[in-house]
């Protein structure tokens, strides 16, 4: 008379396909908002430090009445390297680094620095937003990193005679 149920183990083909579509949407809409926080988040790393070496060398051409040449004049000293990559790498810093009293913070860093500077009549090789008119003294901070190692370089530069920071993405400068 009566029929035996069968108990239902498991889940339906159906069912499980659900999952993986829904899965599927929650990965597409979360993976771009986890990559933008991840570049965000290294990227303060440069903004703060190059924060720091502008603070340092106000202070040092208020103490020297001129800036700092923590790079000893030349724009590709980059310190630790010259091939930053998305890795910590330890930073040592040179005379003209310890002179300018600028360490990041953790001693570990993701991207490589350089701070040159120069007296009036002089100008920087080098620098995107500087807007400087030749009659002063200057300096020019740059801080390069590769944040998703796909060989294209970020690059954020400070200067003595501005008030913002300027970034170039490879694609011009911001």
């Amino acid at each position: 008379m009566y029929a035996k149920v069968r108990a239902r183990s498991g889940f339906t083909l159906i069912e499980l396909m659900m999952v993986v579509v829904i899965l599927g949407i929650l990965a597409v809409v979360a993976i771009p908002r986890y990559q933008s926080y991840v570049y965000k988040s290294k990227t303060t790393e440069a903004v703060g430090f190059l924060s720091e070496i502008k603070a340092r060398q106000e202070s040092y051409r208020a103490d020297f009445g001129q800036y700092c040449n923590a790079s000893a004049g030349d724009p590709e000293a980059w310190a630790p390297d010259s091939n930053p990559k998305d890795v910590p790498r330890s930073w040592t810093p040179a005379a003209g680094w310890l002179q300018l009293g600028a360490v990041p913070p953790g001693r570990s860093v993701l991207f490589s620095y350089v701070s040159v500077a120069g007296i009036p009549g002089t100008t920087p090789s080098w620098g995107g937003g500087l807007g400087y008119n030749g009659s002063d003294f200057w300096f020019v901070s740059r801080a390069l990193g590769d944040l998703d190692n796909d060989d294209t370089n970020v690059i954020f530069e400070s200067y003595s005679h501005g008030q913002g920071l300027y970034i170039d993405r490879g694609a011009g400068w911001e």
